[in-house]
């Protein structure tokens, strides 16, 4: 029986999803339909990287497809199992909101830049960069924030290693970044003076000196902890524990964490994580950042609600909301909103 395959050529920003969801079937049901008759060179892994041509499946086999496949338009809400490079936007615009009852609040501001490397089998290079800071919607003048801002500045870009499954796993070549960070740091250090400026400077090359204490340092922000998200987490059908910061330089806690999928009429994709603090450890533990043998506290508890809104066509992600509410006794004592957007 002579088989009937039409050939697609892959053009610039091209998907497995969007080439998939043009012809009308998942990504999964595609990839596997090009894999069993394309050639041993021609296969089709994480992505569409070196891949020229997708063998497309005649218009009969499609219907018998999609027959067989009931549960197509459920999977095609969902992003791949693996990373891909135009997953992400190259600027987002950041806003992180930090409330406490009683206290006045603060928000901070920012765009981050992102640029995204494949490494052969190996996953991604992804180099961030943060600008444009603001606080209260004001350009910070304050001479702690301005030091800051400058020795963060003289660290960007920061390259990370991402694997293809998602979350960060490491620095991308740390010795070099280090290096690049000594060289533009001098014109902080000519810049501010005095003895508080150069212990903040002091302590800030201390942290770059230990690179497992950066890495978490990182991995331990909001914002990198969440743009980063394991892939799986798109794809979860039944409750998982998962461990996550809740306060930033802290240590990570158990939550446990349940997702849900939404087909947005204006072809956006919504992916909504919720969670609570599984672990038993107190306020005092979370805030000090190390555990005691112990508890004389009663538990903390939290909330953590996530939103994904990615684009239908390309899978691309144009919006995410994150929110961490932490109770003590069961009265809110902080609350941590993250919104990052596209910026167009």
């Amino acid at each position: 029986m002579e088989i009937s395959i039409l050939n697609y050529y892959v053009r610039k920003g091209d998907t497995l999803e969007s080439v998939a969801r043009e012809t009308g079937v998942s990504a999964e049901v595609l990839k596997r339909y090009h894999n069993t008759y394309c050639s041993l060179d021609e296969l089709i892994g994480h992505d569409l990287d070196n891949v020229r041509k997708i063998l497309i499946p005649p218009p009969e086999k499609i219907r018998e497809l999609r027959e067989n496949n009931s549960i197509v338009s459920k999977q095609e809400m969902r992003p791949s199992h693996y990373l891909f490079k135009n997953f992400y936007a190259d600027n987002y615009k950041v806003s992180e909101h930090f409330e406490k009852p009683g206290t006045e609040g603060l928000i901070i501001s920012y765009v981050v830049s992102i640029n995204v490397h494949k490494l052969e089998n190996k996953g991604f290079i992804i180099k961030t960069k943060s600008s444009e800071f603001k606080k209260n919607n004001e350009v910070p003048e304050d001479k702690i924030s301005m030091l800051s801002i400058s020795c963060m500045k003289a660290l960007y870009p920061v390259a990370f290693t991402v694997p293809a499954q998602g979350s960060i796993s490491g620095f991308y070549d740390y010795k070099e970044m280090i290096r690049t960070f000594r060289k533009k740091l001098q014109d902080p250090e000519n810049f501010f003076v005095g003895e508080i400026s150069q212990a903040y400077i002091t302590q800030f090359r201390n942290y770059l000196d230990n690179e497992k204490l950066l890495l978490e340092k990182f991995r331990s922000t909001l914002l990198y902890q969440f743009l980063f998200p394991k892939m799986e987490w798109f794809h979860k059908n039944q409750s998982w524990e998962e461990k996550l910061y809740i306060i930033q330089n802290s240590f990570p806690v158990t939550c446990l964490m349940e997702a849900e999928y939404h087909d947005e009429s204006d072809g956006h994709i919504l992916t909504i994580l919720r969670g609570n603090i599984k672990d038993g450890c107190t306020l005092q533990e979370l805030l000090g950042g190390r555990k005691f043998p112990e508890h004389s506290e009663e538990p903390v508890s939290g909330e953590i609600i996530c939103e994904y809104e990615k684009e239908k066509h390309t899978m691309q992600l144009l919006k995410a909301k994150i929110k961490i509410i932490l109770k003590n006794k069961d009265k809110i004592y902080s609350t941590h909103k993250l919104i990052l957007q596209r910026k167009n």
